[in-house]
């Protein structure tokens, strides 16, 4: 049996039918190529965009007037995190603002807490064939990012807080929206971050 070695530890060699059932079970969630459903959502963060796109401003991130102190203080440390690059415009969709466009927990009302801090939607300036949606999630959810583009799941990064989240996603949007628009790899990535 052939084992590579990695430091002292070693490594169990590639098992064929256990890869085979993980593939499956990626492609049972994710899919292979555009779907429907990520399609659907793809379209609604681009309405979003639309709508937004009198104050969408090139290489910022712009948010709404009527935000409550917490969503305010969260914007500053989100503007303060993520650079977004010039060939694309970003979006900050506070928990208040989320409830009055979509419905869904706001937190607040009753005394709870909001489930997340808010999401930030980005594309290029005037191309939304790639956009990126970031959740700022509180435990016991994931804060995540994930990327669509062509109506197709492109990549998806998970993070144990969301300050790994915000430490990392100013690479993510150089990553994806950095130059001119480009049609997404058929390559997907997924990562966990700690």
């Amino acid at each position: 049996m052939d084992r590579s070695v990695k430091g002292d530890v070693p490594m169990k060699p590639i098992d064929a039918e256990q890869n085979r059932k993980m593939a499956r079970v990626v492609e049972q969630r994710v899919g292979n190529g555009p779907s429907d459903l990520v399609a659907g959502w793809q379209s609604m963060l681009a309405d979003l965009l639309d709508r937004m796109a009198a104050y969408l401003r090139p290489g910022a991130t712009v948010t709404f007037q009527q935000l409550v102190p917490d969503e305010i203080a969260f914007f500053q440390r989100l503007s303060r995190a993520v650079t977004v690059p010039r060939s694309a415009a970003a979006f900050y969709l506070p928990p208040s603002v989320r409830h009055q466009m979509l419905g869904g927990p706001s937190g607040g009302e009753d005394g709870t807490p909001p489930p997340d801090a808010g999401v930030l939607v980005a594309s290029h300036v005037a191309d939304h064939g790639i956009i990126v949606n970031a959740l700022f999630a509180y435990p016991p959810f994931t804060p995540a990012v994930d990327v669509y583009g062509q109506g197709q799941f492109v990549a998806g990064y998970q993070y144990d807080t969301i300050e790994a989240c915000l430490a990392e996603l100013g690479d993510i949007l150089r990553r994806h929206l950095a130059g001119a628009p480009e049609h997404p790899s058929t390559h997907k990535e997924k990562t966990t971050h700690e």
